[in-house]
């Protein structure tokens, strides 16, 4: 079977399983549209296992498709709790502080964590530094990155992740 006619029989697949799909998400994540989205980005990681591994087919693709869902959940719900958990302490800090105005010493502070995260992102490994820049500034997804880089999934991760506490650990010293 052609690469072609499997990506559409899966198509079709996915398709015919595409409302209990949406509904295992929804039952995990909470929120139709976020499920929707899941869903979508399980589909397109299978037919980017299929372009990788041409020739493979897979055995139970709706059970591979659920075990996606599965774990892209759990990852949307992990990185909604940090944002929640970054957005109050944010809150809390605004609150604390006067909002409408910064002050000299406020302004030249953010100057100097700028300049310590210049340096500490010109001190990464090129690959490790543009990863970072692809994820944070760019908005790239990490399976977006490890195609553009040509690695792993799971090396995109650790690139990005790494990147991050070396840019922690770099403003935490210039605070101390």
């Amino acid at each position: 079977m052609s690469s072609i006619a499997h990506q559409h029989d899966l198509l079709q697949l996915f398709m015919l399983h595409r409302k209990d799909l949406v509904g295992y998400a929804k039952s995990i994540v909470g929120e139709r549209h976020v499920a929707e989205d899941v869903v979508q980005d399980a589909y397109f990681r299978v037919i980017g296992v299929e372009k990788r591994k041409q020739g493979t087919i897979l055995e139970e693709p709706v059970g591979y498709l659920y075990q996606i869902i599965r774990n892209l959940c759990l990852d949307t719900l992990r990185k909604k709790t940090r944002e929640n958990s970054y957005m109050q302490e944010e809150d809390l800090s605004l609150i604390s502080s006067d909002v409408g105005q910064i002050s000299p010493e406020q302004h030249a502070g953010a100057r100097q964590e700028l300049i310590v995260l210049r340096a500490a992102l010109n001190e990464l490994p090129e690959r490790t530094r543009l990863a970072f820049e692809l994820h944070r500034f760019s908005g790239l997804k990490l399976v977006d990155i490890a195609d553009r880089l040509d690695v792993s999934l799971g090396t995109a991760h650790a690139m990005v992740s790494s990147a991050l506490e070396h840019c922690k650990t770099s403003l935490k010293r210039q605070t101390e």
